[in-house]
């Protein structure tokens, strides 16, 4: 649904349109003959225009077809066109891609497709597919307005109404002040006790490697195990309020299960040269799956404060509404981008599908937690979780490295 101020509508952050019940095997040729030639042809080659990318050829275990612009709109010619990228993919991959399973931005993640031609390209394909399989306009300028200040904070007496009201508009919050400095100082003492327990391939931590080779404990999974002022934030009246308010009164979201992974520490250390510490622009759901499962929300508790030299969140505002690329920038055109400076006690709250980043720290390391909330599953549905995605994601800081951050470069 398509609001007044442009793009997704903002009365509800339930994003969801398919179920796994609906997954099938997708055979490359039967779906080209005749499920592709149904679908939203004008508005991807409007995109695939607008975005100035290349055509994109598949290849699906020796099946080749290339999609390109003719006549304004996306067709599909036999073999592969020349000046085309190529995705190398197998009959399951391309299934999985044709149901959102999996996006390009999962295949350059995990090296596990044959990518010839820019990444940058690729990843900018992600929006075409979408506009072509769900209907969704690659984003184009002015089609996003906000009726909000992007630069607002709010105070835990603020009114419920306008903050959830803020949060669907811009799609992240800056709650100031909500929790007590005193008991992030706890927590930080319980971080550094913490970290003897967790060690490299333990299955619980990420790892990345700083400019003086030393190896660096940069995420501390299940956390609230180790500290008993975490799990008194976590289980406390205000955070089911913050629940509620996200919401917006409609009990939509569930708190994360106290037997999982509900809660991660993180330490953010200066000039980390190899793995993960300092996510570069993603959205949490860029590896696939949007349609299935989003939005979750994503809550930061600053442990300690994050500003600009020590590693604050920026976010992309009104990018959980705009049809853009899931990693990058580059393509956001007019969407501003908003630092979210932050104090000890200060929360940030972002929904998956929003752009965002962590700055890598250039003065001073940072702590923060990450946690949040899920949408509630309708009842009879079948769970929205993939192995492979979940693997992945787990795996990304042992695939791929950030880029080194200007400390580490000097």
């Amino acid at each position: 649904m398509v609001s007044e101020r442009g793009g997704i509508a903002v009365d509800s952050i339930d994003r969801r349109t398919r179920s796994d019940v609906d997954v099938i095997d997708v055979d490359a040729p039967t779906w080209f003959a005749n499920v592709f030639p149904s679908l939203h042809r004008d508005l991807a080659g409007r995109g695939l225009l607008h975005l100035g990318l290349p055509a994109l050829a598949f290849d699906i275990d020796g099946f080749q077809r290339t999609l390109a612009v003719e006549d304004g709109a996306l067709v599909a010619h036999g073999g592969i066109d020349d000046g085309a990228i190529v995705l190398g993919v197998s009959g399951e991959q391309f299934s999985d891609f044709a149901q959102e399973m999996a996006t390009m931005v999962a295949f350059w993640t995990a090296r596990d497709a044959r990518m010839a031609g820019p990444d940058d390209d690729f990843i900018a394909w992600d929006c075409v597919w979408r506009a072509l399989v769900d209907g969704w306009p690659v984003h184009e300028p002015g089609a996003i307005t906000f009726d909000v200040d992007l630069t607002r904070w709010f105070l835990p007496d603020d009114d419920p109404g306008d903050i959830a009201h803020f949060f669907r508009e811009a799609g992240f919050l800056h709650l100031k002040g909500w929790l007590d400095p005193a008991d992030m100082n706890a927590v930080a003492d319980d971080i550094d006790r913490a970290v003897p327990e967790y060690s490299k391939g333990d299955g619980r931590s990420w790892w990345a490697q700083t400019n003086d080779g030393v190896d660096r404990l940069v995420r501390l999974q299940y956390f609230h195990e180790h500290s008993p002022t975490t799990r008194s934030i976590i289980d406390s009246e205000l955070w089911d309020r913050l629940r509620q308010i996200i919401g917006a009164g409609v009990d939509e979201l569930d708190h994360r299960p106290r037997d999982t992974n509900c809660i991660e520490a993180l330490i953010k250390p200066i000039g980390v040269v190899k793995g993960i510490s300092d996510v570069p622009w993603h959205r949490d759901c860029s590896f696939g799956r949007h349609t299935y499962g989003c939005a979750g929300t994503t809550v930061g508790i600053s442990v300690t404060s994050g500003r600009e030299g020590t590693g604050q969140l920026r976010v992309v505002a009104g990018s959980h509404r705009a049809n853009v690329p899931s990693t990058g920038v580059t393509h956001i055109q007019d969407l501003p981008i908003v630092p979210l400076p932050t104090d000890a006690g200060d929360l940030t709250v972002h929904l998956s599908c929003t752009l965002h980043e962590a700055m890598p720290p250039l003065t001073g390391e940072r702590k923060v937690m990450y946690t949040g909330f899920g949408l509630r599953m309708p009842e009879g549905a079948v769970g929205r979780k993939s192995p492979q995605l979940a693997a992945l994601r787990e795996n990304a800081h042992l695939l791929r490295d950030q880029p080194p951050s200007p400390v580490a470069a000097r």
